[in-house]
């Protein structure tokens, strides 16, 4: 494989990383086995790459890659319970392609709206969402309640996820 080839992988993992470590735990329902998954994709790409045609996405042919890396961990740990039917992975698989695009432009607008939030608000996300700071770290560190916090981040994502409706109805992206 060309140097060329390998380090224009590597661009489009990491540009990607996000989406695929998304679209593999919407299929596995687990942070863990997602990683796993990942990098077992990761892998299936680097020895494929030559049939990567790049005029077209990267992201639909990595999807395609990390949905038979599922089925091949599903094979594999079939001793365990599964969470899903196969044929319930594949509804999944396939709804979760076509909404990628929609899914791309409220992440994109979420930054946006993000970026008008107060301080505090911001600290709240981050710390829950981002960093997985325990929920008592976080109400103490604002000087609120347990309870109050989980008000104060229910009253946050419903007003990010109004900004994000509003700037994708008026068509900004």
């Amino acid at each position: 494989m060309e140097t060329g080839n390998s380090q224009n992988l590597i661009r489009l993992l990491a540009q990607h990383h996000q989406a695929l470590h998304r679209y593999l735990f919407a299929l596995l329902g687990n942070a863990e086995d997602a990683n796993d998954v990942l990098q077992e994709t990761s892998v299936a790409l680097f020895l494929k790459l030559d049939q990567f045609d790049d005029s077209k996405p990267f992201l639909p042919w990595a999807y395609r890659f990390a949905y038979l890396e599922v089925l091949k961990w599903r094979e594999k740990i079939s001793s365990r319970p599964l969470l899903l039917d196969t044929d319930v992975v594949e509804l999944l698989a396939c709804n979760r392609e076509s909404e990628d695009t929609l899914l791309q432009r409220r992440m994109s607008v979420l930054r946006e709206c993000f970026q008008v939030l107060p301080s505090n608000d911001v600290y709240a996300i981050r710390a829950r969402y981002f960093e997985g700071i325990h929920a008592d770290d976080i109400a103490k560190s604002l000087g609120q309640s347990r309870r109050t916090l989980f008000r104060e981040l229910e009253r946050i994502r419903k007003v990010l996820m109004d900004c994000i409706d509003t700037k994708l109805e008026a068509g900004e992206t």
